[in-house]
């Protein structure tokens, strides 16, 4: 049986700035090991991302493939605060079509969750698809995730299932 998701999408118009307070870090400046280790300690306790330490390089070298000719290590995203890390966000756009993109991965670590950002990084990863030329977000999750759920909700987001 196919695995279900539920879509998300939404038509983009503007930019989203993040708060003055975040330190947006790019994959190219955080460079690959760093930004890999930040994605893993992330996906801790995410029943949906099934990287390890063992495989998170293998991992993440499937998601730059998948990315194909518009993979941009400058547009893909970790998020610090004056606590200390606390998110990855890797906005993509589709190489058929760069009118339209995802978010090929979003992550909060599992000490800062429940504050809202989640919320936060989406919106500004749906900005920065915008920045670059996107018009329409499309993105999913599995039916079970209720927080990725709601925050598509808290964003404006359509869903439906698949």
């Amino acid at each position: 049986m196919p695995e279900q998701k539920i879509v998300a999408h939404r038509q983009l118009a503007d930019s989203w700035d993040p708060p003055t307070d975040w330190v947006v870090t790019t994959l190219a400046e955080r460079g690959q090991d760093a930004f890999v280790r930040l994605l893993l300690r992330a996906s801790l306790g995410d029943p949906h991302h099934t990287s390890t330490r063992e495989s998170a390089q293998d991992d993440f070298q499937e998601l730059i493939s998948a990315a194909g000719t518009a993979f941009d290590a400058t547009a893909w995203f970790t998020v610090a605060d004056q606590q200390g890390d606390f998110g990855v966000v890797l906005p993509q756009l589709f190489p058929d079509d760069p009118t339209t993109g995802t978010l090929f991965y979003l992550a909060v670590v599992p000490e800062r969750r429940g504050q809202g950002r989640g919320r936060q990084l989406h919106s500004f990863g749906l900005g920065q698809l915008a920045r670059r030329g996107a018009t329409h977000y499309v993105g999913s999750a599995d039916p079970a995730n209720a927080p990725m759920l709601a925050i598509f909700r808290a964003n404006g987001c359509q869903l439906d299932p698949t």
